[in-house]
């Protein structure tokens, strides 16, 4: 073969070569073309978990004798003995000295759930109780919360085997159980950890004796003897038994169903390609716990709320500051933040509402977070309106009492989507197999997201949008998507064309019961981009900046030319001795 076929081929061969090499280049990170990162919303919830919500919401027309049973609880609740213990240990919580040891142990539980999650052996101390509570509960061994914390934080194989042979001793696990348990305790021994429970343990032992000391404990067992002679529990079993054989549904279940409704649109909102959600949980009774801290994993949060279960008196004060130091902690204080909180009763541990509104607001808007709140019972007086409504209030947040599963479903969903854009609730009734057409949503020329984020608790309803121009916006309409959850749908038009838009509500079903539908249509308005003004100032002086040279624009590429030189030499040098 003669030499300049030789060249030929090794030009080719650069071509081939180098041509990937550029098309890299221009694609790298910081260029035109590389998409951008979602944008991002934090919300944390604050659920109550307090006794009252494991009561359902009664209405006047369900069976004699299941009201009979809720008046005969009332009654006993109401009865001012019980009352009179109830207030002493209302007001025991608010000691001075058993606040600052309660703070004490606080600080501990953040510092053991920090390091657990930091090293990934799990979200939280709480959290490795509940799934060593669910393995002894399958075991058939004792879950209560004294085996399930003692095992949790045991530091010795020998103290951990001891607390296991002390909750299964009338279970008989065997081997492979016994290590399974064992295995769910994974940093037993660390030298990291050991320093750490020691600081939980005695700061709550330090709690406990005081709360000998101030005959709390004393109360209670006066209290447990009152309820025991009225037969309150009998009482209770025979009404909660009642209720799930007609299936009506908790406050706690109606609590569960808003925050994994709300943690469905974020979910749909995100396949959208709109924004991603940071979702932390925290929940509340005489104490409370953050059990989850701000995540983008929302498996994991819904996972928690199925798990609670109601608890013991209400503590909104503590409840509110763990959310507040969770954002100090974890959450990026340039993004939209919100707060909800649910809760259907009056503060009766720690500080009182006065203190709170004085307090948290504050703090809050310190932080730019916005607080919605909801209350939920059968009457307003049920819940502690003014502080409710306060805490909104004062944080640019909404307050809602809600009666129904429905309205507070809803709630979540606004308050979420009042972070995105500007929202607007529709709510009303459609008859099966038929549509009803809501007033006009009027889109003004500025608006770059409209949503409409539809939500209900039974049926199967669908909307039917048309453009302002007449045409049908179904799957195909430029820039439409449609997202399909549980218990919601989310509808998002991007760049909507301005003027009015027309949406009908169809039931879905062509049989059954009317169907209670909730729209919330949110609006998100461009974000204008300021004007960059340039103010010419005279610069004699000025050192120009160098054009980039040959070798600088082809230093991506040299290495291979040099190869390719290389080669080429080699291949001149073989042919002229061949010749």
């Amino acid at each position: 073969m003669s030499l300049h076929k030789y060249l030929l081929l090794v030009l080719v061969g650069l071509l081939v070569i180098t041509a990937p090499v550029s098309l890299v280049v221009a694609s790298a990170p910081g260029q035109d073309g590389i998409e951008t990162a979602e944008e991002i919303i934090q919300v944390i919830l604050i659920l109550d978990i307090s006794d009252s919500m494991k009561h359902p919401i009664l209405s006047d027309d369900l069976p004699q004798e299941l009201l009979s049973l809720s008046d005969q609880i009332n009654t006993i609740e109401s009865d001012p003995q019980l009352q009179q213990l109830n207030d002493a240990i209302s007001t025991l919580y608010e000691d001075p000295e058993l606040l600052a040891a309660d703070s004490a142990w606080q600080s501990a539980v953040i510092a053991l759930d920090s390091w657990l999650a930091e090293n990934e052996f799990g979200d939280s101390l709480e959290s490795i109780r509940t799934e060593i509570g669910q393995a002894l509960s399958g075991y058939g061994c004792d879950a209560s919360s004294q085996f399930t914390l003692q095992l949790a934080i045991s530091q010795t194989l020998d103290e951990l085997d001891y607390w296991i042979d002390q909750s299964c001793s009338s279970a008989g696990i065997g081997f492979q159980e016994k290590q399974a348990l064992r295995d769910m305790v994974p940093y037993l021994g660390n030298p990291d950890y050991i320093p750490l429970q020691e600081a939980f343990i005695e700061t709550l032992m330090a709690r406990n004796d005081l709360l000998v000391s101030l005959g709390y404990f004393d109360l209670i067992t006066q209290r447990d003897q009152f309820l025991s002679d009225a037969n309150y529990d009998l009482l209770q079993g025979n009404y909660y038994a009642m209720i799930d054989d007609l299936g009506i549904p908790r406050k706690i279940d109606l609590a569960k169903l808003a925050a994994r409704t709300l943690l469905d649109l974020s979910r749909l909102d995100e396949t959208a390609g709109r924004r991603v959600s940071v979702v932390g949980l925290v929940v509340f009774s005489t104490e409370s716990a953050l059990i989850q801290e701000l995540t983008p994993d929302l498996d994991a949060v819904e996972g928690k709320i199925i798990q609670l279960t109601p608890q013991f008196q209400t503590n909104i004060h503590a409840a509110l500051d763990d959310a507040l130091e969770e954002l100090i902690r974890h959450a990026d204080p340039a993004l939209p933040t919100v707060v909800i909180l649910l809760s259907d009763g009056q503060t009766n541990v720690g500080p009182g509402p006065d203190q709170i509104l004085e307090e948290i607001p504050r703090r809050a808007n310190e932080m730019d977070t916005t607080i919605c709140t909801v209350g939920i019972g059968p009457t307003e007086a049920h819940v502690d309106r003014e502080l409710l409504r306060g805490l909104a209030d004062k944080t640019g947040g909404e307050y809602l009492f809600a009666k129904k599963g429905e309205e507070l479903v809803n709630f979540f969903v606004a308050c979420r989507q009042g972070v995105v854009g500007d929202v607007e609730q529709v709510a009303g009734y459609v008859s099966p197999g038929q549509s009803s057409q809501i007033a006009p949503i009027t889109v003004g020329g500025n608006v770059c997201e409209l949503s409409l984020a539809l939500n209900y608790i039974t049926g199967n309803p669908q909307l039917g949008i048309i453009a302002p121009d007449g045409t049908p916006v179904l799957v195909g309409y430029p820039d439409f998507t449609l997202q399909v959850g549980d218990n919601i749908s989310l509808y998002t038009l991007l760049e909507p064309l301005e003027g009015e838009w027309n949406v009908t509500v169809t039931s879905g079903d062509a049989a059954g019961e009317d169907i209670f539908y909730n729209i919330v249509i949110t609006s998100n308005e461009c974000k204008s981009t300021p004007t960059l003004v340039i103010t010419r100032t005279p610069s004699p002086t000025r050192t120009p900046v160098p054009e980039p040279g040959i070798i600088e624009q082809a230093a991506p590429i040299l290495p291979l030319v040099i190869l390719v030189v290389v080669v080429m030499g080699v291949f001149i040098v073989i042919t002229l001795r061949r010749k």
